[in-house]
């Protein structure tokens, strides 16, 4: 039989390889550790942060709608432009079909013509490039497909 060195030499460098691998992990840790540690002073725990105006003036509609507003107080003409975003309109010459809207930021739905779309909104009329949305007390909006 032949005598195996092989495992030999294998007891000899195996602990100090491992050794040496668990050396490596354990600075790689500390410089991660180092690297992602925050730099300046932490916040006080009681510190309460201003919101900016742009985040209030978003929230104003929201408001209104909770204290009992009207949707045509709530909503300024501005507002419910940036509110609706139209997709895509299936519609024939008869005004039949759909409109794909996204509305409040949420996944875009199909519509029919006198759907509801969102609180005080409906849709009033379709067409090929665009939908007309009305509400109670304000100026009808008409929202078009852009040109390609």
């Amino acid at each position: 039989m032949w005598p195996f060195h092989v495992f030999a030499r294998t007891e000899r460098w195996l602990p100090a390889a491992v050794a040496a691998l668990c050396w490596a992990l354990a600075a790689g840790g500390a410089l991660l550790w180092w690297l992602h540690a925050p730099s300046g002073p932490a916040a006080p725990l009681g510190a309460v942060a201003e919101r900016a105006p742009a985040q209030v003036a978003a929230q104003t509609p929201a408001v209104l709608r909770a204290l009992g507003h009207t949707a045509a107080e709530a909503e300024p003409a501005g507002d419910a432009q940036r509110r609706f975003v139209l997709l895509g309109v299936v519609a024939g010459a008869s005004g039949q079909g759909a409109a794909l809207l996204a509305v409040d930021g949420q996944p875009p739905q199909a519509f029919v013509q006198g759907q509801r779309v969102a609180e005080g909104w409906r849709v009033d009329s379709l067409s090929a490039k665009g939908v007309r949305l009305a509400a109670a007390g304000v100026a009808p909006l008409q929202l078009t497909l852009p040109e390609r």
